[in-house]
């Protein structure tokens, strides 16, 4: 009776769960990455391979939108719940593979964490490709367990290497995790080899494919690396980035640094493994000494490249091992009342979380800028502006809307030429201000991210010019300020 309890209990917070996630993600803003993400995908296949060579994430995600948006059109709802399924389903994995590996218990709290983290329902609403990675690198270590354990299937081979092969193509990030995983597996196959040299030969063919499968992308990687080591738009800042790596699973949409509830969370992790068999904690802290060699190694990279690849938000993609580490320990804790205790400080945070971001998604100024330029955009103005982050999610808002052309002028000489390629045909690079107004009479809308008037001033350096109007929209979702003025040359 008692695990007929569990299982609907576990079904019923799986159901609760999938709905938590959901709840902020049926609204059409965009800030900047994820605008690259919905002008990427409306290219085609050979493109956005191309394409995402000069970005610095591999393709599979794009794909996968890419398909959706052959099948819905430019449908921004449907790429949210896209990534909104790829964290239910994080969450299924805890019913349907954790629970039989691990028990009810760590299965409940897997599937418990996956939805409820603050982090998960931050993710689930985004354009980007984390949540997938999430999924996939759960995965692969689920089917790297199966085979360590020797309860391999006919699939389970399959399932590992296609997962594997695929978080390489989804993030560089990934691509690290799968390195590792796929390295730990060989070495403890090698060091079985009299009982397990069948499953070190499959083993060996399917790294193989993957080394194989994977060579094409060499090309643009190696290419990537030499685009990032000549600048980044991110640094390394302490204490910035050590309170970032300890709260972005726990933060959520939140601001502020759960610094306090976080080391207090680390201390009861630690007493829980302190109080767990050795015999039986090896299995879970491999997971957490994977977690945190990977961020060892891009805090090397980033040294020895004098750049930074260590970035908070690409620690999402290891979100399923860690996870998987707090349900194992807190399944061990024998006070049931200090697991509740946990799990109601969590989804408390989460909810607070939960609700600023529906307070954000759903805020109606959220969309008052853009209605503001259908209204007054006549045929044969330009929009110009010398910050991407803002006009990056003019130009894709708009090119759907109205005949219009947008211009970046690269003021400051960004190695984003090719990268920002995506954009086109309805945005157009310059280098200098010439070679987009010396020729240009008419009216031009400046988008600037401040209320400086700095492009203006510029402009009215070298051209005679009017200004018509101005306004400033201040957007509640991801904080965006768009100071809008209308000129005419």
């Amino acid at each position: 009776m008692k695990k007929i309890n569990l299982k609907y209990i576990h079904i019923l917070i799986l159901v609760v769960g999938i709905i938590f996630i959901s709840l902020s993600i049926f609204h059409t803003n965009m800030w900047f990455d994820e605008s690259y993400s919905v002008a990427i995908v409306r290219h085609s296949f050979a493109d956005i391979w191309k394409m995402s060579g000069n970005d610095v994430h591999p393709p599979f995600y794009y794909f996968c939108l890419h398909i959706l948006y052959l099948i819905f059109g430019n449908n921004l709802i449907a790429y949210r719940v896209f990534s909104a399924v790829t964290i239910a389903l994080l969450g299924v994995l805890g019913y349907t593979h954790i629970r039989k590996d691990f028990g009810e218990k760590t299965g409940i709290l897997f599937t418990f964490l996956s939805l409820f983290l603050p982090v998960s329902a931050q993710y689930a609403g985004e354009i980007r490709m984390y949540s997938l990675g999430m999924l996939l690198g759960a995965i692969m270590a689920i089917y790297a367990y199966r085979i360590y354990q020797g309860k391999i299937t006919k699939t389970t081979y399959i399932f590992f290497g296609l997962s594997s092969l695929l978080v390489s193509y989804t993030h560089y990030y990934g691509l690290m995790l799968a390195g590792v995983i796929n390295l730990l597996l060989f070495i403890f196959l090698c060091k079985n080899v009299k009982t397990r040299k069948q499953d070190l030969i499959k083993f060996t063919v399917i790294a193989i494919i993957q080394v194989a499968l994977y060579i094409p992308w060499l090309v643009y990687f190696v290419k990537q690396i030499g685009v990032v080591s000549t600048g980044f738009w991110t640094t390394l800042s302490f204490p910035d980035t050590i309170y970032d790596i300890l709260t972005t699973q726990f933060r959520g949409n939140l601001k502020i640094y759960p610094i306090i509830l976080c080391t207090a969370f680390y201390a009861y992790l630690i007493f829980l493994v302190s109080r767990t068999k050795k015999e039986e904690r090896n299995l879970a802290l491999l997971s957490c000494y994977i977690y945190l060699g990977i961020i060892l190694i891009a805090l090397l990279i980033s040294m020895v490249m004098h750049t930074v690849i260590l970035v908070y938000r690409y620690l999402i993609i290891l979100t399923g091992l860690l996870i998987f580490a707090i349900s194992f320990f807190m399944s061990k804790d024998q006070k049931v009342w200090r697991i509740l205790a946990v799990c109601g400080i969590i989804l408390i945070v989460s909810i607070i979380s939960n609700i600023k971001a529906i307070n954000e998604s759903y805020a109606p100024s959220n969309r008052d800028w853009i209605a503001y330029m259908e209204e007054n955009l006549q045929d044969g103005d330009i929009i110009l502006y010398t910050n991407a982050i803002n006009g990056g999610v003019v130009t894709t808002d708009l090119s759907n809307k109205l005949n219009i052309k947008t211009y970046y002028w690269n003021e400051d000489k960004w190695n984003v030429e090719q990268s920002y390629k995506i954009y086109e045909p309805y945005m157009e690079i310059k280098s200098t201000l010439e070679e987009i107004i010396e020729n240009y009479k008419g009216r031009i809308w400046l988008i600037e991210n401040y209320n400086d008037n700095s492009l203006r001033e510029k402009i009215e350096q070298k051209y005679s010019i009017n200004k018509i109007d101005e306004h400033v929209f201040k957007i509640p979702y991801k904080d965006y300020t768009y100071t809008i003025e209308l000129i005419e040359k």
